[in-house]
């Protein structure tokens, strides 16, 4: 069996188109685009991990033909809608540390930006510098968001033992922010009893404050069979009963694309986000829900349409990942 940490990066060649469009969610109408199948992060809580399609634990393959086949979709005159927006790695990770998955994903962005195309990323990785000098040639075209749930190192090696520390995180936040890349952050997924404490939110709004962090968006987490499973063998026993016991009355229900989905019990989510949102308060941090993740109860939604007719990049037309 693999272990935890040891990744092997296995070179694949995708034969299926590698801009998808999606009609769901916060990501309806627009294309998005997955440098990996599987990712190095291997979070404990990831939803992919459970796809049918998804690598054996401690296997990410790469599609090394992707810049190749994303150059043909750009100009093929058959393509039915016009590629105005792509969301990078909705099921992996942008900025996994692998130097040929960053390679990769650096070339098919600067491809996507010079053709006055915007995108959007949502990590947990650390960013290199030469993408934070492209984006920052570009930065209307840019939607960044950074997930971070909780500053503890303890939380860290749980549950998200190969992602960038809550540092790392911090500084691209600062990065970003620095070169005029506005910055959203997602606080998801919350697991309840770990990181919805009034102590651990205090802790993890005033590091976002003093980086300027104004509106964050919120959702605990979900739990599809394939996660239960993850949860079962990769956290410590006591965390893991915990967990299992807040969702084993819950009924099954539809979140997104998935109709096997058990959502954290309603009264503890709303008590949870009126934790944070108070807490917020005295932080100058507003704190949105997420309509995706929450179908039972009145939220924000995370994405809105984009609209990006300009050729050259303008100052005044930032794009926001999560507008809400």
């Amino acid at each position: 069996m693999t272990k935890r940490g040891q990744i092997r990066v296995i070179r694949v060649d995708r034969k299926s188109p590698v801009l998808t469009r999606t009609s769901f969610g916060c990501l309806s109408n627009v294309h998005t685009l997955n440098v990996t199948r599987g990712c190095e992060f291997q979070c404990v809580y990831c939803y992919a991990r459970g796809y049918s399609t998804a690598p054996q634990s401690g296997r990410v393959m790469l599609y090394a033909n992707l810049l190749e086949r994303l150059s043909k979709e750009l100009n093929s005159p058959r393509r039915h809608y016009p590629v105005r927006h792509v969301a990078f790695n909705t099921a992996s990770d942008s900025f996994q540390r692998h130097p040929d998955i960053l390679k990769i994903t650096y070339e098919a962005m600067r491809l996507i930006l010079e053709r006055g195309i915007s995108l959007s990323f949502l990590t947990k990785g650390w960013i290199p510098d030469r993408f934070i000098e492209l984006f920052s040639e570009y930065t209307d075209f840019i939607s960044a968001g950074i997930g971070l749930v909780s500053i503890s190192p303890e939380y860290h090696r749980a549950f998200e033992p190969g992602a960038a520390t809550a540092q790392e995180r911090l500084s691209n936040i600062e990065r970003l922010e620095s070169v005029g890349v506005k910055v959203q952050v997602r606080i998801d997924p919350i697991i309840p009893f770990y990181t919805d404490d009034e102590k651990g939110i205090r802790s993890l709004f005033e590091e976002l404050a003093g980086r300027g962090v104004e509106q964050v968006v919120l959702s605990y987490l979900h739990l599809r069979p394939a996660i239960f499973d993850q949860l079962k063998r990769e956290l410590p026993s006591t965390a893991f009963k915990l967990l299992e016991g807040c969702f084993e009355t819950q009924r099954i229900v539809e979140v997104g694309t998935s109709t096997r989905t058990k959502l954290c019990p309603l009264s503890l989510r709303k008590k949870g986000y009126d934790r944070f949102k108070e807490i917020g308060k005295e932080y100058g941090i507003t704190c949105l829900v997420c309509a995706c993740k929450n179908p039972d109860m009145p939220a924000q939604v995370c994405v809105s349409q984009r609209k990006n007719t300009a050729i050259t990049p303008k100052k005044s037309q930032q794009l926001s990942l999560f507008p809400c």
